[in-house]
């Protein structure tokens, strides 16, 4: 009997698995993706923001990262691990905050560390605590649909000629996005703790700061630029440095747990099941599988031996992201691009961390940045000498081996500095 089945199932096994890989794959490209607003930061979902979660794991070499998202603010920020050279992350829809929260997260800033939030809302939980309302203005978020937004900063150092373009993505169109920003009124001659820092337009502010304390406080109202859509862009992952580059300190704490009151409200949407039972094509291929696995049970459930599981090896997905950019930039043989970069990470460190401040280093601050990192002056001189020699050569591209030498030079430092 047995015998007389096998070839059967067989059968019926390859017919299965053939029409489930016609739906699977026929299916278009777009409709296999999630295009809601999750903002969550294990999602790499097209406005998921893993990608940026993954950027700032790395964002200070020698500093740390927390993604918290099992303890409330006033339980995390009270310890003595946080009571300087650190800063806050939230991006999302909306921040819930408790009273007892949003005490800890402004003693956490009035102590001198630094918070940037970015949602859709504004947090009403800590401006009104600390906002002065000098201008006669309420701090509230102002719409506009529009099928594109420009962004910008208004400080020289972070300020693009052309600044960043983004458009919302639909499936397999752009469409038109409500773009926010802070009521023009805010901002009066008589405002001196708030202070804006980017914009759409030169009066169309959508990221500002507050100043509370030793610390500030940084809101941005439009948190889907920062979503894994346009993560993938060299253009706005050079948004997001710059906007994330205000955070001084060192550590950096990653708020996923504020956002909880929110996601149970989408559970039901955000299921794998739940968005193939809306996909035709998915429905009818799970339906299928579905019966095929119901008949191999029904035919052939008595096995002969035990199945071996197969243990996947371990991998380091923040490493294969790192590499995937860095892949993407040598492919495009941009040394040059690779090498200012690296410099510009290597200046932020020593300034951050040996308070050594400068565009241009003599011999004298050289000097001082060697005593100050005891790393030996050669080894020092040999980082400036060699980008120097970058930049002279800055009218053509460099080649691919004066960048490896450059790169083993700044993390030969990085490996001996105290």
């Amino acid at each position: 009997m047995k015998k007389r089945n096998t070839p059967m199932i067989i059968v019926l096994c390859v017919l299965g698995l053939l029409l489930v890989a016609y739906f699977v794959f026929n299916e278009p490209d777009q409709n296999r993706y999630q295009w809601h607003e999750s903002y969550d930061a294990n999602s790499s979902q097209p406005y998921g923001t893993l990608f940026l979660r993954r950027m700032l794991e790395d964002y200070h070499p020698g500093g740390s990262f927390e993604f918290n998202d099992k303890k409330p603010l006033k339980t995390l920020l009270n310890s003595d691990r946080y009571t300087s050279n650190s800063g806050y992350v939230f991006v999302g829809g909306s921040l819930f905050l408790d009273p007892q929260d949003a005490d800890a997260l402004l003693a956490f800033v009035r102590n001198g560390n630094d918070a940037v939030i970015a949602c859709l809302e504004p947090p009403e939980s800590l401006i009104y605590r600390i906002h002065a309302n000098e201008c006669d203005q309420q701090i509230e978020f102002q719409g506009q649909m529009m099928p594109s937004v420009t962004v910008n900063f208004y400080h020289d150092t972070l300020r693009t000629e052309s600044g960043y373009t983004y458009a919302k993505r639909f499936r397999d169109e752009d469409i038109s996005y409500n773009w926010k920003s802070f009521a023009p009124g805010l901002f009066c001659e008589a405002a001196t703790t708030i202070v804006p820092i980017g914009y759409q337009v030169q009066d169309r502010v959508n990221f500002l700061r507050i100043k509370y304390g030793e610390g500030f406080l940084y809101i941005h109202a439009n948190p889907i630029v920062f979503t894994n859509y346009f993560m993938i862009k060299d253009e706005s992952v050079n948004y997001a440095t710059a906007t994330f580059s205000h955070l001084r300190g060192e550590n950096i704490i990653w708020d996923e747990y504020s956002k909880i009151p929110f996601m149970g409200k989408r559970d039901n949407y955000d299921s794998p099941l739940y968005f193939i039972l809306q996909q035709d094509t998915l429905k009818y291929a799970w339906w299928l599988m579905l019966i095929t696995i119901g008949l191999y049970v029904f035919f052939a459930a008595r096995r002969t031996q035990r199945v071996i599981p197969v243990l996947e090896s371990k991998s380091n997905t923040s490493l294969e992201f790192v590499k995937l950019i860095a892949s993407l930039h040598y492919q495009n043989e941009n040394h040059l691009d690779m090498a200012r970069k690296k410099m510009k990470y290597f200046l932020y460190f020593i300034r951050s961390k040996y308070g050594v401040h400068a565009q241009t280093f003599t011999d004298l601050q050289i000097a001082k940045l060697a005593e100050k990192s005891k790393v030996s002056l050669e080894e020092v001189q040999m980082i400036f000498t060699q980008y120097q020699a970058i930049e002279r050569n800055a009218g053509y591209n460099i080649n691919g081996l004066r960048l490896v030498d450059f790169y083993n030079a700044i993390e030969n430092f990085y490996k001996h500095c105290k």
